[in-house]
């Protein structure tokens, strides 16, 4: 019984250690022999001319973009169900910002770096949603707000500033809780990503690096991705603001809509892992005081895909053991 124990409690850690199955979609910068333009994506220019160097550090190949009073940007088509590849990850250097740019602005609306992720609606132009990730000169770290350009487009601002500039950051975002948290309904299938810098409103120039862009499965027992730091309403809309709670009475929507997300995934994980530990047989007494209603068909779906990645571990270690016992040696843990 207790080496039943200490297998199941090796073969949590090994699932906690893995942190998510395995899966992703990659779009991957392939250098075309033709140009500087990858294998499967496309540019779109909409001032002056595109710079785009594709360069290699590392074994890694990464975009080298820099603008001078221009706009262009590089789409690549990625259609994929969003909850199934929720994570998006990236890394991102900056070595010029435009000057004064300010994406609250029309008239400045300039960045060095920015990451698209496009939902398409019929006609694309007028109810398409799009969530923008940048990198501002001005305004603030952790602010969300609404394009002054283009319809149904939000920003999350996750750096800001010249503090960081030529360092590479990694950033790693759960695309579907922006979404709704962002929109407030359930994503559409993701249609296509976009990398883009301008320079073009402020008259001015920047210089950026963008490595290969990836998204990944949910990890395993962590449903939730951070939400952006928000310093005291900078940036947030009017609807927004509209949703947040008045002299500290309740809570917001959105608040609300995230507390019943985790208690729901709470619920789901106790039920799972109580499945786990070696019981004792409950008295009469007892199976009628604790006596729960069976699980629906639903409900035991993630139960059995918790089992069968916790099982195959466990099945190892218990061979490994056995073989190990068998020669006479201590257990290699």
């Amino acid at each position: 019984m207790n080496l039943t124990r200490f297998l199941i409690l090796i073969g949590l850690l090994l699932i906690l250690s893995a942190g998510y199955l395995h899966g992703s979609i990659v779009a991957d910068i392939t250098p075309d022999r033709k140009g500087n333009i990858p294998k499967g994506w496309e540019l779109k220019e909409w001032n002056g001319k595109a710079d785009i160097l594709i360069e290699n550090e590392n074994g890694n190949n990464l975009f080298h973009l820099k603008s001078s009073k221009s706009s262009f940007a590089l789409h690549k088509e990625l259609k994929f169900n969003l909850k199934e590849y929720p994570i998006i990850r990236w890394k991102w250097k900056v070595a010029r910002l435009p000057d004064g740019g300010d994406v609250r602005n029309k008239k400045m609306d300039d960045q060095a770096a920015q990451i698209y992720v496009v939902f398409p609606r019929f006609p694309a132009m007028v109810k398409s949603r799009v969530i923008g990730y940048i990198w501002e000169s001005s305004a603030p770290s952790g602010s969300i707000t609404e394009s002054k350009k283009r319809l149904h487009t939000k920003y999350i601002v996750l750096q800001s500033g010249k503090e960081r500039l030529g360092e590479w950051i990694e950033e790693k975002r759960n695309v579907y809780a922006d979404y709704k948290m962002l929109f407030n309904e359930d994503p559409p299938p993701v249609g296509k990503i976009s990398i883009m810098i301008d320079s073009d409103d402020t008259k001015s120039s920047a210089e950026s690096f963008f490595s290969e862009i990836i998204f990944e499965k949910e990890p395993f027992m962590f449903a939730e991705a951070p939400r952006p730091a928000e310093k005291e309403g900078a940036g947030l809309t009017e609807e927004k603001r509209a949703g947040e709670t008045v002299s500290g009475e309740g809570e917001s929507p959105v608040t609300q809509k995230e507390s019943e997300v985790k208690k729901d995934e709470s619920k789901k994980i106790t039920r799972a892992l109580k499945g786990l530990w070696p019981r004792k047989k409950p008295t009469a007494k007892e199976a009628a005081e604790k006596a729960m209603p069976e699980p629906t068909p639903a409900e035991r779906e993630p139960e059995i895909g918790i089992y069968l990645i916790i099982g195959i571990p466990i099945l190892i270690l218990i061979i490994v053991v056995l073989i190990v016992k068998a020669k006479g040696a201590p257990p290699p843990f």
